[in-house]
């Protein structure tokens, strides 16, 4: 297989790293149960420099507010990033941790097994899919094993397509000091986290990350495949994927005359983000999959202990850690700034349509649902279709819910 808050607590990790510890924030909104779908509560968020960390980003919110990676993203498309609700992570290492309200399941009756989507600002350069605008962070993920709520127990990794089979080996911590007569970075002092946005931060601290190959230290990641590439070279990280705009169900090629566009039959302009962008691209087709929200999904499945590159076998997660994995600045003498991961949020994969007895999936009860379920009646299986109750089994229990919502529509 290809595989509202307020900052309240302060402490700091051994001598150098600082750990910002949230208040739960709670997501809610319209229709579905946005904390069930998407991350709500940031556990840590310690940014490493960059160009936006002190900035307010296009609408006055700023790149540093970690609540906006929780709950649904608000997706630009694929020729520019919508950047009013996203949070930066700044350079090499810095981190953002985020928990959800209820386990995140390894479940194979998701669509082709994955099981999560993270969800960045990236976008295709000049509208070609096999060149990105793309700054990628390593994806981590981790178990509740004790029970407490807390992101204490072991880590694990997503290896991607380009991290080494142990990926401990690429493993390293990297130094800041905001004294600009020492060669420690950054560079630019204005690119240190400082007051009033990071009040007690220290003069020095460290961050640590799983650093990506030179491939991704490019201001333009481009496909390895090749430009003209339908197989995707890169996947397994966040930062590589655009987030399409909200309804986009037409999905997204290249092609200009279709991207980017809500006037397409199939589009659904103001339906629940909850229903749109917990349906997972593709990772392995270059382009975004109709009826896909874009962002990089993953299997859970695909973790890996760090230290050996043996498989994880999660049955779950309950904590994602994402950490940039590039330290590279962008453009000629670094005039693009540094490259930095920008969160805009991570979803849970959903196997079945949150309508009960939509069986195809589009958000609508119609007779397209009846054929489909009676095309499969009396089959017994995992992942039917049909199987709208999820007992193995599609049946008159299955009929019985899509006649009693026939012609309910969730748009």
């Amino acid at each position: 297989m290809q595989p509202s808050h307020r900052r309240t607590v302060r402490t700091f990790a051994g001598v150098s790293a600082l750990v910002w510890a949230l208040s739960a924030t709670v997501v809610a909104g319209p229709g579905l149960d946005h904390t069930h779908w998407f991350a709500s509560v940031v556990h840590e968020y310690t940014p490493a420099p960059g160009q936006f960390v002190n900035l307010p980003g296009a609408d006055g919110t700023y790149f540093n507010d970690p609540a906006a990676a929780l709950g649904p993203p608000v997706g630009g498309g694929t020729l520019s990033a919508d950047n009013s609700a996203v949070v930066t992570l700044g350079g090499f290492g810095g981190t953002i941790v985020l928990g959800f309200a209820d386990t995140v399941w390894d479940d194979p009756c998701n669509p082709m097994g994955l099981d999560a989507i993270v969800f960045t600002n990236a976008f295709w350069v000049s509208g070609n899919p096999n060149r990105r605008w793309a700054e990628a962070a390593v994806i981590e993920i981790s178990r509740d094993v004790n029970g407490n709520g807390l992101p204490d127990d072991p880590w694990y990794v997503i290896p991607g397509s380009h991290l080494p089979a142990a990926p401990s080996s690429v493993l390293r911590t990297q130094a800041w000091d905001n004294d600009p007569n020492t060669p420690t970075p950054p560079t630019n002092i204005n690119w240190y986290p400082a007051p009033p946005h990071f009040p007690g931060f220290p003069d020095a601290y460290t961050t640590q990350g799983y650093e990506l190959p030179s491939l991704f230290t490019q201001s333009i990641l481009t496909n390895p495949n090749g430009l003209s590439a339908t197989v995707e070279g890169v996947w397994g990280y966040g930062g590589l994927s655009p987030t399409l705009l909200l309804g986009d169900m037409s999905g997204a090629t290249g092609n200009s005359a279709h991207d980017n566009r809500l006037d397409q039959p199939e589009d659904l302009p103001g339906v629940d983000p909850a229903f749109f962008y917990t349906t997972p691209d593709d990772p392995f087709t270059v382009g975004v999959s109709p009826g896909s929200g874009g962002g990089d999904a993953f299997d859970i499945a695909w973790a890996v202990d760090p230290e050996t590159g043996a498989p994880a076998n999660l049955d779950g997660f309950d904590f994602i850690r994402l950490r940039t994995g590039v330290d590279a600045l962008a453009g000629p003498g670094g005039v693009l700034g540094e490259i930095s991961m920008e969160v805009a949020g991570v979803a849970r994969v959903r196997a079945r349509s949150p309508l009960a007895g939509d069986a195809n999936g589009d958000g609508v009860v119609d007779f397209e649902d009846l054929a489909l379920l009676l095309g499969q009646f009396g089959q017994s299986g995992e992942c039917l279709a049909g199987d709208l109750n999820g007992d193995g089994v599609v049946d008159f229990a299955d009929l019985a819910m899509v006649l009693a919502n026939f012609g309910t529509d969730i748009h």
